[in-house]
């Protein structure tokens, strides 16, 4: 029905489930957004308990979703995600 959609697996769903954002992919979620926060201040951001990924560094970060990613099925696009309509 919106095929321009950009519609994330957030990192609350991997918080809630252990393979919650590889879920999201398979039912229709088309973006991640790695964490490139410092580490040292995410704690300032994290608006839920126990968030995943608030320890890694930002490289760390983008291999563990590529992994996940994969693992869904799915190919990792680093192009611009936004959307002309």
């Amino acid at each position: 029905m919106f095929p321009k959609v950009l519609l994330p697996a957030t990192t609350a769903l991997g918080t809630i489930a252990p393979n919650g954002r590889e879920l999201g992919l398979q039912t229709g979620c088309n973006v991640v957004m790695p964490n490139l926060s410092p580490v040292n201040v995410r704690k300032k951001y994290e608006l839920y308990d126990n968030k995943i990924c608030t320890g890694e560094e930002a490289a760390e970060c983008r291999m563990c979703l590529q992994r996940r990613i994969e693992s869904a099925g799915y190919e990792v696009a680093s192009e611009r995600g936004d959307c002309v309509l």
